[in-house]
């Protein structure tokens, strides 16, 4: 099992996940590592994944050869439609087709404001938006999911909370899953922001493990 959260905030994303691999051979799991499911690229953006390593790490290099692309694109949404269509291609040739056993997420800039884009199912990209502004992807997310409407519910009343609310809304729901999962989710939590710095530059930041705690 694995889980990855998602912020959309009102002035960056935040990605917060577990930290375990399960490694399957033919759709048995055979064993557990310790691993990153977020990145830091270049762009900057910021990439996470869920399920099948492998696939996640090709994700991974189209988007840091792609990454001049993303603020260029007439509209946000375009990039992520592009990296799609590339990994979708690539792993036709290789002969996965439709056997895609990954989902990621990008956060990355685009006239001068944050995206955080969700490809989902067959890597379909659609992207977080004020009024659709947190999700989960893995396994996990069945236990993720419910707790997050909860959590935005008592603490975001009033719409979508802020970076720093945001790494203590997020840092809770993976940690729930890890609490209430028999197996297949475990720490270290991981927390990654992507934001604008004191100077007005977009900025991917993973957190220390003081900051998470």
């Amino acid at each position: 099992m694995t889980v990855v959260v998602a912020f959309n905030c009102f002035d960056g994303v935040v990605i917060a996940a577990d930290s375990m691999l399960t490694p399957s051979m033919g759709g048995l799991s055979v064993g557990h590592h310790h691993g990153k499911k977020i990145e830091v690229l270049p762009g900057p953006q910021l990439f996470a994944f869920a399920g099948d390593h492998g696939q996640g790490a090709r994700f991974k290099v189209m988007a840091e050869l792609n990454h001049t692309l993303a603020g260029t694109t007439p509209h946000p949404l375009d990039y992520g439609l592009a990296l799609s269509e590339g990994i979708i291609k690539q792993f036709t040739a290789t002969g996965i087709n439709g056997n895609i056993g990954t989902n990621t997420i990008l956060a990355y800039a685009h006239s001068g404001s944050h995206c955080c884009c969700m490809f989902e199912g067959a890597l379909q990209p659609r992207l977080l938006d004020e009024h659709h502004y947190y999700a989960a992807l893995g396994s996990g997310k069945l236990s993720a999911d419910p707790f997050l409407r909860f959590l935005v519910d008592v603490f975001c009343p009033s719409g979508r909370p802020n970076v720093r609310e945001a790494i203590f809304l997020a840092t809770w729901a993976v940690q729930h899953v890890i609490d209430t999962n028999p197996g297949g989710v475990a720490g270290p939590i991981r927390v990654a922001t992507f934001a604008q710095n004191a100077g007005g530059i977009f900025e991917a930041r993973d957190l220390p493990v003081d900051e998470i705690a």
